[in-house]
């Protein structure tokens, strides 16, 4: 039997269309929400990898300081006291101060000259003195209404600026009736301070010089003195108590000429300094591998970057840097454990103080091998520009086939005096490299010397780097630089006399890159510049050959050592552009973009369903709600029929 129509009721009065629209674009969306957890994962690899980045940049930091030297480059001074009562001097050292023990013996402290007039009655009304007079070389002028203070603010008015007198006034009250103006020196040094009349007697007034322009002995208070002081008994003298060119790399500050004292001066290298830097490395090697462990261990759940092969890179190459032996260090030290670095179980880098404290005051030359980067060349033509990242170093022999020239142009066949032909003409001299031209005007008269010179200002005040110069009659014309880059194009506009022409047609000449080799393999010649190319035992060492002949120029030798290795390690990683991370970081955000725009896509989707969706429930209902309102109508009148 068929349902009457009244037991569709229900469905119209508890029946909610948007809650199950709603559930079914839910379910639809789930692909969504696993990209959107997707996405929140790179996230959270973003951070991580962020968080990586700097604790990978604070071991080059540290490394870079090991392969540059300036680890192991601090020095440090010692004063000792052989006689006296004090130490002589303070002293402090740079890293270019060489160890050495050093006696000092100081007779005379630098002084500032200090100058004191005679005294006037007033500091503040007019003293009636006029004229004109110079300080170190700097007039002052007074007028006869100027007072004591007036005098003195014009004097620190000199004072200042780019080329101050280095004199300053003040004004000393004795009494109500005795005022005395003072001149100080700013700088110490026997030369004190240079005083002369223009016009007028205001110095003589004032009580600073005597008639001839001297210096009254009375005004000195103080008198300029150098310091005398000897080094290991050989006698000097300076303008200034901070002395910094007698022993190089020393600043010494002289502080006391006691009588027969005497201060012994010990330069050394500072060993906490070099330690401290290594223990620099170890930290943050250290802080590297926890972060690495920390990410291989599931706890509660999975770190971001579990399992990542950015995090194995940097787990097995590290340990591999650190255990090699380094070519060209000394064979019993070659390795960073025989410098107090150690491996543990673990993988965590641990430092031994006393062995490296022991190479470092034992072995030095041969720790900062172990650890720097270092390169020479033989041949007195020869240098070593860059190793170039090139890993393992070595020593290669250099052979030039052809060596570097620079772009020339002359003339040809010129007499030695122009002929403009009666209209002047125009040379016009292009440097290539630059893009840069210059124009000259040539007239009749003009000779070989005289164009070459108005060439050679037109290259000055453009900064074109070729110089002009004479070679009898006629002139050339070449580039500072070398290379196929370097080149000149000239051309000359004019009729001209034809025979006597300058340069009878445009000409260009460019200069040619030196051709050779490196160890014998294959290199590139950029200028004076040979390069070993990619793949081969020299790549990257660049080389610069200034000589002029073809042939063995010489040998050149890198040493790579350890703080180098783990510094281009980290560029491997951390190089902006085509590092490691940067190549992750790019495909992450790639990833993330293409997860998010099937996201938009999904939902877009999925909002033109649900819209469909909740047109079709609409309909339904309207449906239902006209076959209720039909059934309504049939039940009231099956009652009506009845009632009758």
């Amino acid at each position: 039997m068929t349902a009457p129509l009244s037991s569709v009721q229900g469905l119209i009065t508890g029946f909610n269309s948007r809650d199950l629209v709603d559930a079914i674009i839910a379910q639809a969306r789930i692909p969504a929400d696993r990209m959107q957890a997707d996405i929140l994962a790179l996230q959270k690899k973003t951070t991580a990898l962020a968080s990586y980045r700097r604790l990978l940049d604070t071991v080059r930091t540290a490394a870079r300081t090991l392969r540059t030297g300036s680890a192991f480059d601090a020095t440090s001074a010692t004063t000792t006291v052989l006689t006296g009562s004090r130490a002589l001097a303070n002293v402090v050292t740079a890293p270019s101060a060489t160890p050495g023990s050093f006696t000092l013996t100081v007779s005379t402290l630098a002084r500032a000259e200090k100058l004191a007039g005679t005294g006037q009655a007033d500091f503040a009304t007019a003293l009636g003195m006029a004229g004109t007079f110079s300080i170190n070389g700097q007039d002052v002028v007074v007028t006869s209404t100027d007072s004591m203070v007036a005098i003195r603010d014009r004097i620190n008015a000199l004072n200042s600026g780019a080329t101050p007198t280095g004199v300053s006034a003040t004004i000393l009250s004795v009494s109500g009736t005795d005022h005395r103006l003072i001149l100080t020196s700013n700088a110490t040094g026997a030369a004190g301070t240079a005083l002369a009349e223009s016009s007028g007697t205001v110095m003589q007034d004032l009580g600073f010089l005597d008639g001839g322009g001297a210096k009254l002995a009375g005004a000195i208070v103080t008198g300029g003195a150098d310091a005398s002081f000897a080094i290991d008994g050989i006698a000097m003298t300076r303008t200034s108590n901070v002395i910094t060119d007698a022993i190089t790399g020393v600043t010494m500050s002289l502080v006391s000429e006691e009588v027969g004292a005497s201060t012994v001066i010990e330069i050394g290298r500072f060993g906490d300094a070099a330690r401290d830097a290594m223990q620099q490395f170890v930290d943050g090697y250290n802080a590297v591998v926890t972060f690495i462990q920390e990410q291989g261990t599931v706890t509660s759940s999975r770190p971001a970057l579990y399992g990542d092969s950015i995090l194995r890179t940097a787990r097995s190459a590290l340990p591999g840097v650190l255990l090699s032996a380094v070519g060209g260090a000394a064979a019993d030290l070659a390795t960073v454990a025989k410098a107090g670095l150690s491996l543990d179980r673990n993988g965590k880098l641990s430092l031994d103080a006393a062995g490296f404290d022991a190479s470092f005051s034992g072995r030095y030359n041969d720790l900062r091998t172990l650890f720097t980067e270092q390169f020479s060349a033989t041949g007195a033509d020869l240098s070593v520009v860059s190793s170039g990242g090139n890993p393992t170093g070595g020593t290669f022999s250099v052979d030039i086939a052809i060596p570097a020239t620079r772009a020339s142009i002359a003339s040809t066949g010129f007499n030695g005096t122009y002929d403009d032909g009666g209209t002047p003409d125009t040379l016009t001299v292009a440097d290539t490299r630059s893009g840069q031209s210059v124009n000259v005007i040539l007239t009749s008269g003009m000779t070989s010397a005289q164009i070459a010179a108005a060439v050679q200002a037109a290259f000055d005040g453009a900064g074109i780097a070729i110089t002009a110069i004479t070679n009898g009659n006629q002139i050339e014309l070449a580039t500072t630089d070398f290379g196929m880059l370097a080149g000149i194009q000239i051309a000359v506009t004019g009729t001209g006399d034809g025979g006597s022409e300058l340069f009878s047609a445009p000409t260009t000449a460019f200069g040619t890159n030196v051709v050779g080799t490196i160890g014998g393999e294959a290199a590139t010649g950029n200028g004076r510049v040979l390069v070993g190319d990619a793949g081969t035992t020299a790549a990257g060492i660049s080389v610069l050959y200034t000589g002029t002949a073809a042939g063995v120029a010489g040998d050149v030798s890198v040493s790579v050592g350890t703080g180098a290795r783990v510094e281009r390690l980290m560029d491997a990683f951390l190089t902006s552009g085509n590092g490691m991370l940067d190549a992750k970081q790019s495909q992450m955000e790639i990833q993330a973009n293409r997860l998010q725009s099937r996201i938009l896509t999904i939902d877009s989707q999925l909002e033109r369903r649900r819209a469909v969706l909740l047109r079709n429930f609409l309909q339904m209902e309207s449906a239902i709600a006209r076959l209720q309102r039909q059934s309504n109508s049939l039940l009231s009148l099956t009652a009506q029929n009845k009632d009758q």
